[in-house]
């Protein structure tokens, strides 16, 4: 017999939609009716749902002729049923349909040990889950409320019913779980993960990890979402009495059982016609966060093990993680420093797998301030490496996370001061280029600005002595910055050589246009040498108009090849370089918008037309190659100028003491520091 020949006319009708030629190729040969016509060893029933349809699994069955014991054997090549298939592709009417007919198919497994109850809440069908569970409770949930163990995990993994509708960000159907079953959170893969952890791993799912511009964000806003959700669940208490229990104890869940769909009507996309596609990305979006959000706050307290505290460190990791200080051969202290005992992983706790530290790594602001609102003393856990969230958000440059933290004075006071395992302190992990995603800005001169800048601000908040501490290799904070941030400098050098030589060209070009152009006057000069239209109002605007050009493109010139001439060492890309490259940007652009109304001053002064439609339009096409070069500069001139901005805020905390007369003198601005440096020399000398 020829499996291809019997496999190819119900394939072929199923995949043109032609149901109804394929239940009559079965009627005339039901021999066939479980033979696999896929590679994936697919039978009919298993194509049939995919109809979205019930009709054409009821005539299959209606075939079968009261064979339905048949179909818990009937499988494919992944050991799917075909209650898997049809909750996998959503289709609730057939899922419906065949629970009557074999409510046995709710309890059997794959090949990877799920059931259809599992796959449903994986694929996000939270009307199949919901339905399962209220038709057929006797066989997903026990007298306690709790899902049975068969739906909870799958065999292959340890994977939890609620980790694969999360896995999935099908958050509307984790919230239905548990809702359900409130146990579920507490559940770990056969790698120890939880729920709330698999959560930490998608920034994508909250507004933190979504990036938009202006506009964006004002649209966003504008949505009609609520921030508070509430999740109510239909449930069949007439079908749960009798056999399992009442409603309330039944489902093990304190809250009003009231028909669902309220929240969920609220947040579908409204019917409109002429609905913009875009405005229905961020109404998913929207929806998707607010979801994730209200999901984290239910894991975060529901979850525990922040009250479970494990100290342990032993005298040798104390004294490795001191405060820095080496002994002699005589057993002296090299550096006496009159200050506290340093704070070590010893006085704080200590946990491998960390929420807070995994939603730190991936910048998810939301679940970072639920779980200090909700348990503040969870900033002070440390990871494996004996690193804090201050560490961790340096590390990983979430500057957000960083100022959040700081904003907690007690924790702050104490955190900024831990030294991991390797003696690393805070500033040694700003050199860190191994978890460098990529800067803010565009261009890699901007991006060492940005980290010369991380430097700078992590450097102020540390203790001072720490700056020229070592790490296990020996090593300040200083020296592994340069010595990791090497490549890039020599990218930034590139960039900003090769940048200042096109700006020249540029502006060399624009200084001899406009040169050539003062000496050639619209319209000629008469005899005397009086220009012919010097009586006309644009030519007033010629004239000015060219001698800005001129000026602004040879100042232009001159910052540019000072540029050239400046030492391209790594501490000058902190002000130096990029603030001369931003005057150089700025005289250029005045210079080339100059240049067109110089030219656009010209154009109306031979023409002399009263047309104002003239007169617009061409003041329009002298000005598109500045509109063109105002877009296309517009980013990394706004990048520029933000720097520059930080600078002089930055500058302007320290003004010279002359100029602030009437301030006291333990409050004069950097007088303190002095003081500190000069006592922390005398106990050196000491």
């Amino acid at each position: 017999m020829d499996s291809e020949m019997i496999q190819e006319t119900p394939y072929i009708a199923a995949m043109n939609g032609e149901w109804q030629h394929m239940i009559d190729y079965y009627k005339e040969n039901s021999e066939h009716l479980f033979y696999p016509v896929t590679l994936s060893l697919d039978t009919g029933f298993h194509l049939a749902v995919h109809s979205n349809e019930e009709q054409p699994l009821k005539d299959l069955l209606g075939i079968m002729g009261g064979r339905e014991f048949f179909l818990p054997q009937t499988r494919n090549k992944f050991g799917n049923t075909v209650l898997h298939e049809a909750t996998i592709y959503g289709n609730y009417e057939a899922v419906r349909f065949l629970v009557e007919c074999c409510p046995d198919l709710i309890s059997i497994t794959n090949n990877f040990g799920e059931t259809p109850l599992f796959t449903a809440a994986g694929f996000g069908e939270a009307d199949i889950v919901e339905f399962l569970i209220a038709s057929k409770p006797e066989e997903c949930v026990d007298y306690n409320g709790h899902i049975l163990s068969i739906h909870r995990q799958r065999s292959k993994d340890g994977l939890s019913i609620l980790g694969a509708a999360i896995i999935g960000q099908h958050f509307e159907t984790a919230l239905l779980l548990l809702e359900l079953d409130g146990s579920l959170h507490s559940l770990k893969d056969k790698k120890g993960i939880t729920a709330l952890q698999l959560l930490a791993h998608m920034p994508s799912a909250f507004e933190s990890g979504f990036p938009m511009g202006i506009f964006e964000r004002l649209i966003y806003c504008c949505l009609p979402v609520r921030r508070k959700v509430e999740f109510q669940v239909e449930t069949s208490g007439q079908a749960r009495k009798g056999t399992v229990g009442d409603v309330e104890s039944g489902l093990g869940s304190s809250l009003e059982r009231k028909p669902r769909g309220g929240l969920l009507n609220y947040f579908k996309v409204p019917k409109v016609r002429c609905w913009p596609a875009r405005l229905q990305v961020f109404w998913n979006q929207k929806r998707k966060h607010v979801f994730a959000l209200r999901l984290a706050e239910i894991l975060i307290e529901k979850d525990e093990s922040w009250n479970i505290v494990i100290t342990g460190q032993n005298e040798e990791e104390e004294k490795e993680q001191g405060m820095g200080g080496e002994k002699n051969e005589k057993g002296e202290i090299v550096r006496e420093i009159e200050i506290e005992p340093p704070v070590t992983s010893s006085s704080l706790t200590s946990n491998k797998q960390i929420s807070l530290f995994v939603a730190t790594i991936n910048g998810i602001e939301e679940i970072v301030w639920e779980i200090i609102n909700k348990y503040p003393h969870a900033v002070e856990q440390l990871n494996e490496k004996g690193q804090s969230i201050l560490d961790v958000a340096v590390i990983h440059r979430q500057k957000k996370i960083f100022n959040l933290v700081k904003q907690l004075k007690v924790p702050w006071a104490r955190l900024h001061r831990v030294i991991d395992k390797k003696k690393n302190t805070l500033l040694h992990h700003v050199a860190d280029m191994e978890h460098y995603r990529g800067g803010t800005k565009p261009g890699p001169a901007l991006e060492l600005q940005e980290e010369l800048q991380w430097f700078e601000q992590v450097e102020k908040v540390i203790p001072s002595h720490y700056v020229t501490l070592r790490n296990k290799k020996g090593k300040t904070a200083e020296e592994l910055f340069k010595e990791s941030h090497l490549d890039q400098l020599k990218n930034a050098q590139t960039w900003i050589k090769e940048t200042t030589q096109s700006c020249s060209t540029v502006a060399a070009l624009v200084a001899t246009v406009v040169f050539a152009a003062a000496y050639t006057v619209p319209g000629g000069s008469d005899k005397n040498g009086k220009p012919n239209f010097i009586n006309s109002p644009y030519f007033l605007v010629f004239t000015v108009s060219d001698v800005l050009s001129l000026a602004s493109s040879l100042t232009s010139l001159v910052v540019f090849l000072s540029l050239l001439t400046s030492p391209f060492q790594q501490q000058e890309f902190h002000i130096s370089l990029p603030r001369k490259l931003l005057i150089g940007f700025t005289f250029l652009f005045f210079a080339v918008i100059t240049t067109m109304l110089s030219f656009g001053a010209t154009i109306l002064i031979l023409i002399q037309s009263e047309k104002k439609l003239t007169t617009l339009l061409l003041s329009m096409a002298a000005f598109l190659p500045v509109f063109v070069f105002a877009i296309m500069q517009f980013r990394l001139y706004v990048s520029f100028m933000g720097s520059t901005y930080n600078i002089l805020k930055i500058t302007g905390k320290a003004p010279p003491s002359s100029l602030v007369p009437c301030l006291p003198r333990e409050k004069m601005p950097g007088l303190k520091k002095k003081e500190k440096n000069k006592h922390h020399l005398i106990n050196i000398e000491d």
